[in-house]
């Protein structure tokens, strides 16, 4: 025993350290979807891919078939962060596949012959990895495996338990203290699951050629589908994905759990513990996931495997459920065990057959070898969970526990039951929650949530970095610094473009406007003419030496458009001062040169090749002859993909000195309602970061000025760098152009999601320019 019968509860009371730190602990989620077309039958093209190899890939795996797709969130030390995690996976997974939808139910979509179902495929078919699908295949038969579900996996902190161990005596090595602690939370799941499947059971509906035989209480819709008739879950029921014959464990010891498991791989009844299919499994990811790693490296977490996906969230789980299965595991921790040998865990997998199969109906549950009514084994286990909740002072526990008193009340209001009073049609219903899904997952396709605090640049690539397996460490989150990791090579970045391939000196001619010209002018190529000035009454005093031509006003080293005025059809010199004072508010230094009159674009360069080209409007209104100026700016603002900071994919258009020295130049004002039809500049420079619209014309430049801009980067010896350049005539070669600036740190989120056109993969093309094979 751990403590007096094992029950902790009088340990708490002694240590308010220990209750503090009680619901310290790490988690992670497994979530398996298939993919499926756009008529739901299921996919089956290749696993993509851009995920990479399966088996290295630690996110994005497939489980059995090639068409189902397995996503793994890292470990994250709370249910929010978890929850987020997968969040972001799965609109990573969406947005790449979005010719193909994630299929948001446990039950299968419309499936092939049996003998099409593609099994995985690895780079070595002899793998232990394929043989062991090829195994279940002809064991339980290919459409069987298509069932799909979520894994939760917990462990309390290492900390708690250390100090838990101390506290109780240390009479135990800390790993079989753990070994003893982990079988025990598994034992009490295992007795009470039947509840947690009553709440979370989501796959009552299915098609009718999936099943080789009736389930038990299968009835027919009007619709031609097939359902579990107040049942809840096929998948967790008798006719699911279960082992041929139940396989009880001995949950007396650890020694007894593993030789108990053992004798079901000796007598031929599995092939190895993985095999085991039982709602919870004890496990340990240091391991090479075999009976014998677990047996000598000890319990590390545990495993439930029972969760349906559920249909409501997009992410297959809610919260509420992440935290209610937590509150049962330390539940489990706490309270005195009840006696689970053979009889008792046949009585409990009689319990979870009838709620899988006719829960609505609250049938009679087994509770220490007696049956009782359904309300009250709920009472029994919700009280021992409260205990728990006041133990430790949590009014948010207590009211997550009186609402699943409500469901148990009203089944009305379980998820099985919405799902048969919301779906007409089993494909159809979860065609249209799938699109719902991609269609959210695309919306937040330019950003990584909960990391929306660094620059939309840096996400992308981390986005990317996601996407392709690679270990990601955040090294200073303020300046944007993470470091990559595949394989055995290390790769650092700063700010998405800062990179090992470019030195130093290169980033300081870049960032300098003046330098930069000089270089390139060397080399024979065109820039536009001007004076670098230091002093605002010196600037201010060569009025006349610009009077009547037209000029660019702008700081000497800063980016994004800051600071920038263009005078191309004359200016006074009230306006001249203007733009002077705006600039040499961001800039020691102002530059004042010549304008060039054309289209301005922004060239990406990577790796000596062109990764995207831009062409770029400057900020912009369209009269309606109703709205006045500012209106209009509000409304093109109220876009989701506008926002402030950099941290969206366009910015929003300001109403500041510059967007009001531009609109006196057209003859407006803010307050003026422009005709209808008539475009309204509140910008001359055409950067993205001051308002802008970004159109992809990758593919339409002519390569003359592809050619040139490639040119450009070898000049300061950049691998990667933004190349402006003014074009009169993009379609043609030779024709009159000025490369205005280099950037050495150019944004790659206007490429990725450009106003207009196409997502360039920008992030993709760092990684796969900085990871060479």
């Amino acid at each position: 025993m751990l403590y007096k019968n094992d029950n902790l509860f009088p340990i708490l009371e002694q240590h308010a350290d220990l209750k503090k730190r009680l619901f310290e602990g790490n988690f992670g989620l497994e979530k398996e979807n298939v993919r499926v077309d756009k008529n739901g039958n299921l996919s089956l093209t290749p696993h993509p891919e851009i995920f990479g190899l399966k088996e290295e890939n630690p996110y994005i795996k497939t489980d059995f078939s090639e068409s189902q797709i397995e996503i793994i969130t890292p470990v994250s030390n709370s249910v929010d962060d978890v929850y987020t995690a997968m969040e972001n996976l799965q609109n990573i997974v969406s947005d790449r596949i979005r010719d193909e939808y994630l299929w948001p139910n446990s039950n299968p979509p419309i499936l092939p012959a049996e003998q099409d179902i593609p099994i995985a495929v690895y780079q070595n078919p002899q793998s232990a990895s394929r043989l062991y699908r090829e195994h279940l295949a002809r064991e339980y038969g290919k459409k069987i495996q298509l069932f799909s579900g979520i894994h939760y996996n917990f462990s309390f902190s290492d900390a708690f338990l250390t100090d838990l161990h101390e506290k109780l005596g240390g009479e135990k090595t800390l790993q079989d203290f753990k070994n003893q602690i982990y079988l025990k939370v598994a034992k009490y799941f295992m007795q009470n699951r039947w509840f947690l499947l009553y709440l979370t059971g989501a796959s009552p509906i299915y098609l009718p050629d999936f099943l080789s035989k009736p389930a038990t209480n299968e009835v027919s819709r009007e619709t031609s589908d097939l359902m579990l008739k107040n049942g809840v879950s096929l998948r967790n029921s008798h006719a699911g994905y279960k082992n041929k014959c139940s396989l009880h464990v001995d949950y007396c010891s650890f020694d007894n759990y593993i030789a108990s498991i053992q004798s079901w791989i000796d007598n031929g009844k599995i092939d190895s513990m993985r095999e085991l299919y039982n709602p919870i499994r004890l496990k340990n990811s240091h391991t090479d996931q075999s009976l014998a790693g677990l047996a000598e490296a000890g319990v590390e977490y545990i495993e439930i495997r029972s969760l349906d996906l559920n249909p409501f969230d997009p992410n297959g789980i809610t919260k509420e459920t992440m935290h209610f299965i937590q509150l049962l595991l330390v539940t489990g921790l706490l309270t005195e065990s009840e006696a689970f040998d053979k009889s008792h865990q046949e009585q409990s997998d009689e319990n979870e057959e009838r709620i899988a199969s006719d829960g609505l109906s609250q049938p009679d549950i087994f509770v220490n070898g007696s049956e009782i009514p359904f309300e009250k084994a709920v009472d029994k286990l919700l009280t021992e969970m409260e205990q728990v909740a006041k133990q430790v002072g949590s009014a948010e526990f207590l009211d997550l526990l009186a609402k699943q008193r409500e469901i148990s009340r009203n089944p009305e209001k379980t998820v099985a039951a919405q799902l048969v009073a919301t779906t007409e049609s089993f494909v159809p219903f979860h065609l249209e929650k799938a699109r719902i899904y991609l269609n959210e997952s695309l919306q937040n396709a330019y950003k990584l949530i909960g990391y929306e605090d660094m620059e939309l640049s840096t996400q992308i690539v981390l986005k990317s970095a996601v996407t392709k397996g690679f270990a990601i460490e955040l090294l200073d989150r303020e300046e944007n610094f993470i470091r990559l990791e595949k394989g055995n090579q290390v790769e650092y970045i700063k700010q998405a473009t800062k990179t090992a391939r470019d030195s130093y000196i290169s980033a300081l001619i870049m960032e300098n406007k003046v330098v930069t010209k000089q270089v390139l002018a060397e080399h024979g190529i065109e820039v536009p003419h001007g004076r670098n000035f230091s002093d605002l009454k010196t600037a201010q005093a060569n009025f006349e030496m610009f009077a009547d031509k037209p000029i660019v006003v702008k700081p000497k080293s800063t980016n994004f458009g800051i600071g920038i005025s263009i005078f191309k059809d004359g200016f006074t010199q009230k306006d001249y001062e203007e733009a002077l004072k705006i600039a040499f508010s961001y800039d020691s230094s102002v530059i004042i040169e010549t304008y060039i009159p054309g289209d301005e674009y922004r060239f990406l360069v990577i790796d000596g090749k062109i990764a995207g080209i831009l062409k770029r409007i400057p900020a912009n209104v369209t009269g309606d002859g109703i709205h006045t100026v500012s209106e209009l700016i509000d409304e093109k603002n109220l876009d989701p993909l506008r926002g402030t900071d950099h941290l969206k994919p366009l910015e929003e258009i300001l109403k500041g000195p510059e967007e009001t020295l531009m609109l006196s130049m057209q003859g407006f004002t803010m307050s003026d309602v422009p005709p209808s039809g008539q475009i309204v500049y509140l910008r001359e420079n055409s950067n993205i970061s001051t308002g802008g619209d970004s159109i992809d014309v990758t593919d339409l430049i002519h390569p003359y000025y592809q050619e040139l801009a490639i040119e450009c980067a070898k000049v300061v010896d950049a691998n990667l760098c933004g190349v402006d350049i003014i074009v009169s005539r993009e379609t043609m070669a030779n024709g009159p152009y000025a490369v205005i600036e280099l950037n050495f740190n150019p944004a790659i989120n206007i490429h990725a999601f450009p106003y207009q056109g196409e997502n360039r993969r920008i992030g993709d093309m760092i990684l796969d320019f900085l990871f060479k094979k």
